[in-house]
């Protein structure tokens, strides 16, 4: 599993990190992506620093960027998921459309949330308070949508 710098920054933000071990072993980030993550004073820099150091969020680049409009990290990101016919967890709807675009299999940070829940990560109630936790966190989600990832999660 491939992620871009906002699914971890956010998982970070509100202490969920461990959340991707737990689901996929490991991650794999671009250097791109590592510079978006790694500023000392942005949320979440210690954990996955930690993360990082302790090998299970890896370090690989495409071999091959192509250039598609996007950030260097959704970029370099979606370029490493197409070369390696990997998953990615992406959240950008522009890089969400370019993935989409080339066939890139995706998942967004809510998904992760919804996997934990079937896996027993973590229970129906501790889901709703991330994807709250989320969202507080600025992470954007439309009124229906949130309305849509209540019931999916439903008690």
């Amino acid at each position: 599993m491939i992620s871009n710098s906002t699914p971890l920054i956010l998982l970070a933000k509100i202490a969920r990190l461990e959340m991707l071990k737990k689901l996929f072993g490991y991650i794999i980030i671009t250097n791109d992506v590592k510079e978006e993550v790694l500023i000392e004073d942005k949320s979440g820099y210690f954990q996955i620093n930690e993360a990082i150091k302790n090998g299970w969020i890896k370090i690989e680049n495409p071999k091959r960027n192509v250039e598609l409009g996007l950030g260097k990290g959704e970029n370099s990101a979606i370029n490493l998921a197409k070369e390696k016919n990997d998953k990615l967890i992406i959240d950008d709807a522009f890089a969400v459309k370019a993935a989409k675009g080339l066939n890139i299999e995706f998942i967004r940070t809510t998904t992760v949330v919804f996997i934990a829940v079937e896996k027993g990560i973590i229970n129906k109630k501790e889901a709703v308070s991330i994807i709250n936790n989320l969202i507080e966190n600025e992470y954007y989600i439309a009124p229906k949508y949130y309305a849509e990832i209540l019931s999916r999660i439903s008690f």
